[in-house]
Order: structure tokens, then sequence, then C-alpha cells
């Protein structure tokens, strides 16, 4: 799972449309570095939510240079890379490996889980948000875990959370649907007003965005009832 605080506050992302992201130029000058934290760059650049999941975030990605769109520019940084763009409906864009990588290197990627200080906008603005981009992992991942609807691990989810002074979403939209009806209303149900447990700290860009992929383990194995 990915979260992330880019600069969306406000609806900028809600102006961007998809002829926009294809046809607008931007200067770019970013150095080698973390995939992530190119993606973040973009995103902040264009005002548009550029989500990967966290397994993929610390790949390193080439340096770009130059005026380009903003989907020419993600294709330049994956050029070799095996991971694919998807856009959802011109609010958001989603960088995920296709389902051909197969099971083996999910199954490799899920055991080694990113730490919360190494997602892409832990840190922001020189102050580190980490601590509580953790807390709303684990949030997160317990209210649907909870939910036999909404369980995760078969769908891809991608949202954004707005908290309110009390660590509560006071506000949640789906940039994306998992592909079933059902569980987007049952994600969403569960998710609106979820407590994180502690208010957000001053100064954390919102809204928060956040991509869960399939596979891997999100859930731990339910407890068989003692004999």
């Amino acid at each position: 799972m990915c979260l992330e605080t880019p600069a969306l506050a406000g609806g900028a992302a809600s102006a961007t449309s998809p002829d926009r992201l294809r046809g607008e130029r931007y200067d770019f000058a970013l150095p080698a570095q973390a995939l992530g934290d190119s993606l973040e760059a973009i995103g902040r650049l264009a005002g548009v939510a550029v989500l990967v999941d966290e397994r993929y975030a610390r790949q390193p990605a080439p340096a770009l240079s130059g005026r380009h769109a903003v989907m020419e520019a993600l294709r330049r940084l994956l050029d070799g890379s095996g991971l694919r763009i998807r856009q959802t409906d011109g609010e958001a864009i989603v960088v995920y490996a296709p389902p051909a990588d197969g099971p083996a290197r999910a199954s490799a990627n899920a055991a080694a889980p990113l730490a919360a200080r190494d997602i892409p906008g832990a840190r922001a603005g020189g102050a580190d948000f980490s601590g509580y981009i953790g807390r709303v992992q684990k949030a997160l991942l317990r209210t649907l875990c909870g939910n036999a609807a909404a369980r995760p691990g078969g769908y891809r989810l991608a949202l954004q959370l707005r908290l309110d002074g009390g660590g509560q979403v006071a506000r949640m939209r789906l940039l994306d649907t998992t592909g079933s009806d059902r569980v987007d209303a049952a994600v969403t149900r569960a998710i609106q007003g979820m407590d994180v447990g502690a208010p957000p700290p001053a100064g954390m860009p919102q809204p928060v965005s956040v991509l869960l992929l399939p596979g891997g383990t999100h859930c731990a194995a339910p407890r068989r009832p003692a004999e």
C-alpha cells in the first residue's frame, strides 16, 4: 500500500483532464532518484495524484529534464521498468506492475514491505509525517479487514482521505472503481468516518492519497475458535 500526501488541497485534482495530461507541457529537472520521489514531484507540479505501490517506490528512476507533458514524462521515467500507467478519471494516475509479472514476484515483494518513513510524501516541508502515515495505514487495513464485504486482497483500491482535527475521516473519495459496484459501496461505507486514533500533525498536507494493490498479505488469517 502506498500513502502519499501531495499538494492537492482545495480541488486542484478535479481540474485535471486527460487532454491536459497529454497536451500541457511542464519543465522538468528531476535528478536520478527513487521512483516514488520522482512521481511525487510530477504530481505536485501537475496537480494530480500519482499513486504507486510502495513496493515499487524505492526502485531507481533515471534523471528527467526538459519540457514534457505529464504522460510523456511518466513514460520516460518508467521505460524499461516493466511498470505501466493507468489513468483513472482524470483525477489520478496509478503506476502498477501487470499481472504477467507472476505470483513469485508478488510474493517476494510482499515479504519486504516499505517502512512508513520511506513512503513518498511521508516527509513534506521539512517535517516528518511517517509516524502518522503508519497509523493511517494500520487503521485503514484494520477497518477493511474487519469488513467481509470490503476485505482487501482481490482488488485495486485508489482513494483520497481528508481527516478532521480529531483524526476521523471527514471525506473520502474513490479515485477509481475496484471493479465491483458492491465492493465500491462497501469500502466507502467502511472508511467514511473511520477513526485513525489521533489528530493529524499540524502542517500535514491533505488529502492523503492511498493505493492498495491486489495480492500480497493484507489481512491476518482469521483465528480458529478454540476447541
